[in-house]
């Protein structure tokens, strides 16, 4: 019993608040439409993310693919080559491999219909066993490492990819250990959440991490969880399995 409350521990959410932002405890990270990431130092500053190397390139399109991507881009409100680079960058992190690596495109009524008709150890026992049997495959597919850092940025792409409003914070708690926190919004009922924070619970243990917080929700889930900087005490996260 002690067991479930702590990992479904409910937050008050109001239905409505100003800027259609929502707050969740101390911390008030603020949930936006399209995921934002960003770093603070361990005093608590904000830093930018380093830029990354880029080169230009040409391609001929379609001119009714043109079309349509410049509609995008307005809709966005981003440029064409903001909007062309994360179609590449979604390609290369997701869409090129992800089918191999056993995932499929299923309607979200589907998903919670099915969940419905499940109680909430069924729904805990379904999540170890997809954790079990395809946590190490998909990973090591999709990122070719096997570590807390790669599963981390694989669950972000995933949210990402899902067209979930979600935020991820990174600070740093001192010189070596740093907290993440997520924030996801998925209006997918309360068994969703629960579906999905076993499964990421499951996830983290496989590399020794046992110190993640879930908050859950109708609509929402939200957890912490607390790692090494990358670099130091590495090796302790990798599974002996």
């Amino acid at each position: 019993m002690h067991k479930d409350q702590n990992l479904q521990k409910i937050i008050a959410m109001h239905p409505k608040m100003p800027e259609k932002r929502e707050f969740f405890g101390e911390n008030n990270y603020s949930l936006s439409q399209t995921g934002q990431r960003y770093n603070l130092s361990p005093n608590g500053e904000r830093t930018e993310k380093i830029r990354k190397k880029t080169e230009s390139i040409t391609f001929r399109l379609d001119n009714e693919i043109l079309v349509s991507l410049r509609q995008e881009a307005r809709r966005k409100d981003v440029s064409v080559n903001t909007l062309v680079s994360q179609i590449a960058r979604q390609h290369t992190n997701w869409h090129s491999l992800a089918a191999q690596a056993g995932f499929i495109s299923v309607r979200k009524p589907l998903l919670t219909k099915l969940l419905d008709s499940q109680n909430d150890e069924q729904i805990k026992l379904l999540a170890s066993h997809v954790a079990f049997c395809s946590n190490k495959d998909f990973l090591l597919m999709l990122r070719r490492k096997y570590n807390i850092y790669s599963a981390l940025d694989m669950i972000e792409t995933w949210i990402s990819i899902s067209g979930y409003s979600y935020t991820h914070n990174v600070e740093d708690l001192d010189y070596s250990n740093r907290l993440h926190s997520f924030i996801v919004q998925h209006h997918m009922g309360r068994k969703w959440s629960l579906y999905l924070s076993e499964l990421y619970k499951n996830f983290f243990e496989e590399f020794g991490i046992r110190n993640a917080q879930f908050d859950l929700t109708d609509s929402t889930l939200a957890f912490e969880i607390v790692v090494p900087v990358e670099g130091k005490k590495e090796d302790h996260f990798h599974s002996s399995r």
